[in-house]
C-alpha cells in the first residue's frame, strides 16, 4: 500500500527532530538532530536543517525554501528563527536570530549571533556578518550589508503575502502528495489484479 513519501528524518545524539503535525516538511527535505518546528511551519526541497551542534528552532507559519540550509557552530551559537518568516531559496542560516515577520531574499548569508529585528526585510545576496544586530523594520541590502531605511508599508504588505501564500502552497502542496500516493496505490492494486 502506498502512501505519502516521507521526508528524512534524522535523530542524532538522541534527540529527535520535534515536528508540529500541523507542519509540512516535503519528502525532498532533511530534518536532523535538535530541531523544533512549529505548527505551519513549511520546509521545501532540498532544504537542510542540521542541528548537530546546536539548537534550530522555527516559529509559526515560517517557510523556509528551496535549498536553504540551517546550521551553527557548537558551543557558540544557535539558530532561532520567529513567527511568520519567509526565507527565500538558497539562503544560509548559520547560528542566527531571526525575529518574528521578516523576510530574508534568495541567497542571503546569515552568519554566527547575528540579530535580524522583527519586520525586517534582507535583501536577496545580502551578507550579515556575525554578531551584527538589525535593528527593527529596516531594509537591508547588500555585500557587505547596508540599512537602507525603514519597511515602509510595501515591504510590510510582502512580508504578510508571502508567509501567508507558502501556508497556502504548503496545502496544496500536502493535497498533490496525496494524490500522488493514491494514484500509485491504484497502480499497484492494477498490477496486482492482473497477477492474478
Amino acid at each position: 500500500m502506498s502512501s505519502i513519501p516521507s521526508p528524512f528524518i534524522q535523530p542524532f545524539d538522541g534527540r529527535w527532530p520535534e515536528i508540529h503535525p500541523d507542519a509540512f516538511v516535503h519528502p525532498r527535505a532533511s530534518v536532523i538532530g535538535n530541531v523544533k518546528l512549529a505548527a505551519g511551519v513549511n520546509i521545501w526541497p532540498s532544504a537542510t536543517l542540521r542541528a548537530d551542534e546546536g539548537e534550530i528552532s522555527i516559529g509559526e507559519g515560517t517557510n523556509i525554501q528551496d535549498g536553504s540550509t540551517v546550521h551553527m557552530t557548537g558551543g557558540q551559537s544557535d539558530t532561532m528563527i520567529g513567527a511568520r518568516c519567509t526565507i527565500g531559496h538558497n539562503v544560509i542560516l548559520h547560528g542566527c536570530v531571526v525575529e518574528d515577520e521578516c523576510v530574508i531574499g534568495m541567497g542571503a548569508i546569515l552568519l554566527d549571533n547575528c540579530r535580524i529585528g522583527k519586520g525586517s526585510f534582507i535583501g536577496a545576496g545580502t551578507l550579515i556578518t556575525g554578531n551584527k544586530v538589525i535593528p527593527p523594520n529596516s531594509l537591508v541590502y547588500g555585500n557587505p550589508f547596508k540599512i537602507i531605511r525603514q519597511t515602509t508599508e510595501v515591504e510590510q504588505t510582502w512580508i504578510a503575502y508571502s508567509w501567508q501564500h507558502y501556508m497556502e502552497n504548503a496545502a496544496k502542496h500536502r493535497e498533490a502528495l496525496e494524490q500522488m500516493a493514491a494514484r500509485q496505490q491504484d497502480a499497484q492494486q492494477k498490477d496486482g489484479a492482473q497477477e492474478d
